[in-house]
């Protein structure tokens, strides 16, 4: 059994070292794809010795970071490497520590194309309490650890729709009870960051899609902003405890861009208003971030 853990990433230098801490353990192997992270992303993996691949080794790879291939080439990689089973966490993603004593032991008892299924705990504005309640955050199992097969291949257009190669039915998946393992998201810890990377994301595909996408994109993202009747959860110590995090507030009402952790998104965003004009943008619903709402009122 050859256990390799599986990574894109970009612009995540706050969270690798969280995330590096608790899937290491686990895996004999670290492979990664850097989509052309501009801060200290990649000498941070390089240094863990993490295999580290970029654009130069992943020819025809145009689609952007939501593109699928991106997960395709890091199996292929995996494959090359031995592997035989595969941990397929995202950079603000990591484990429960209580999974981490036993995880190689329920990975090795996957059988080829069998995928372990967990919980997948949205912390909401917190490091410690995870929603609990009737959202789309709430109450998710995910696929994240799969034992690999030749038949499998990675199915999906966009990475975020699905995490390991092949289809699942009954019969493959083998879901683990939250007591025993679960997978910590930390995107809604930093609630600043989470919404201003939704408005990047708006931004983004209203330039690709156009105008005529404009009502659905709202209505897609419409589900970031359930912010209100939240039912939280507190977690066991021992879910969290020797788990690094990130330096940075679950809410800074000040919006203080020292606390953003993906330095691209804003100057991004800019980028896309000086080319198409604010105006292009007026009818997304992103003006609840104050520095965008600013770059408005001086264009008024």
């Amino acid at each position: 059994m050859k256990i390799i853990g599986l990574l894109p990433f970009k612009n995540e230098e706050k969270f690798l070292p969280t995330y590096l801490s608790n899937v290491q353990p686990i895996c004999d192997e670290i492979i990664a794809v850097d989509d052309n992270s501009t801060d200290n992303s990649r000498q941070i993996m390089e240094d863990a010795g993490v295999i580290v691949k970029g654009y130069e080794d992943t020819e025809n790879l145009k689609g952007g970071w939501t593109c699928g291939l991106i997960r395709q080439y890091l199996f292929e990689y995996a494959r090359e490497a031995g592997g035989t089973h595969f941990v397929c966490l995202d950079a603000d993603e990591t484990f429960t520590s209580n999974f981490i004593p036993i995880a190689r032991d329920i990975i090795s008892q996957l059988q080829p194309g069998e995928k372990a299924q967990l919980q997948w705990l949205a912390l909401w504005k917190s490091y410690t309490a995870y929603r609990d309640d009737n959202t789309v955050w709430s109450r998710n199992f995910k696929d994240f650890i799969v034992a690999d097969h030749p038949s499998l291949t990675y199915e999906y257009q966009y990475m975020c729709e699905g995490r390991t190669i092949g289809g699942h039915t009954e019969d493959t998946i083998r879901r683990l009870e939250v007591e025993h393992g679960a997978v910590l998201h930390y995107q809604f810890s930093c609630f600043n960051n989470f919404l201003l990377k939704q408005a990047w994301c708006q931004v983004g595909e209203l330039v690709q899609q156009g105008h005529s996408a404009l009502g659905s994109i709202n209505n897609k993202y419409s589900i970031c902003y359930q912010d209100y009747n939240v039912g939280m959860k507190e977690m066991p110590k021992e879910w969290y405890e020797g788990i690094p995090l990130p330096d940075v507030p679950n809410f800074d009402p000040a919006w203080n861009e020292k606390y953003f952790m993906r330095k691209n998104l804003l100057p991004d965003i800019y980028r896309h208003f000086d080319e198409y004009g604010v105006e292009y943008f007026k009818d997304l619903n992103i003006w609840h971030i104050p520095q965008l709402n600013s770059r408005r009122m001086n264009n008024a």
